[in-house]
């Protein structure tokens, strides 16, 4: 038995659980991290090392401020984009046509060495 189409996620969806999975395995990671960071600082210093540990977690969480939540942006289009350099432009809007020609191209500008300073 096949599921039919509507049934299977859509390219954004699978995009959107990757990012998500993606940004656990992070927290996860930052919690190992933080707890290395904690353990590190109690057999270095006793209970007050640990304790300035945790301290410094806490204001470079306040420094760098809430987590913000950059997802993924998917823009799907129908054909390749227009190639304006080599193409040009012709653009119609309402009754009005305007068309510019693609641009000469020209050689880079390259200088022949440095000139050597003058003592």
């Amino acid at each position: 038995m096949h599921e039919s189409d509507a049934d299977q996620p859509t390219d954004v969806e699978r995009s959107a659980a990757a990012h998500a999975e993606m940004i656990e395995a992070h927290n996860e990671r930052l919690a190992a991290a933080r707890a290395s960071a904690i353990a590190a600082g109690r057999r270095k210093g006793g209970l007050v090392g640990a304790g300035m540990a945790g301290a410094m977690l806490a204001v470079a969480e306040i420094y760098e401020g809430p987590p913000k939540d950059d997802a993924p942006v998917t823009v799907e289009a129908s054909s390749d984009p227009n190639d304006i350099d080599t193409d040009g432009m012709e653009v119609t809007v309402g009754d009005v046509d305007v068309a510019a020609p693609a641009l000469q191209r020209l050689d880079p500008v390259v200088t022949k060495g440095r000139k050597r300073p003058q003592l």
